[in-house]
């Protein structure tokens, strides 16, 4: 990925201005950028837990303290990585909770990812207690 900035946002500009979560792995910040989070893909909002996988992020967004900015994607969304104060990625924690999957295509090299991804699968958390699970990538070629 391009270029890799790391911005150390005060809580209340990125958390509390984020009004707008989108669905469970992108927002529009309080400045009117579109954010998507980097190597994670939730159910679509149409898709078996996508409502409970948006609910999750707006729970986890008063947490945010900073932001890794990784690039942009082919719809012009900044791509992030979201982090609590003491450093802790929200992201991974989208993971863990059963909220999105790893989207290992694009974040091949976050063992992190894989192990929150073979946890919350093993312990049947968040979408993972659902019958028949359906990645988002194959949800939208349907």
């Amino acid at each position: 990925m391009g270029r890799l900035l790391l911005f150390t946002l005060l809580l209340c500009t990125l958390g509390a201005n984020a009004q707008t979560v989108q669905d469970g792995d992108s927002i529009i910040r309080g400045d009117g950028v579109r954010v998507r989070l980097y190597g994670i893909d939730a159910p679509e909002k149409d898709q078996p837990y996508g409502r409970e996988a948006r609910r999750v992020l707006k729970q986890y967004m008063p947490l945010v303290a900073k932001m890794k900015e990784y690039d942009e994607d082919r719809y012009g969304r900044l791509v992030v990585e979201l982090f609590t104060e003491d450093n802790k990625s929200i992201n991974a924690a989208m993971i863990c909770s059963g909220a999105a999957w790893w989207y290992e295509y694009y974040a091949p090299d976050r063992p992190q990812f894989k192990q929150c991804q073979e946890d919350a699968q093993r312990s049947k958390r968040g979408l993972w207690a659902e019958e028949d699970v359906v990645a988002p990538w194959e949800w939208r070629r349907r």
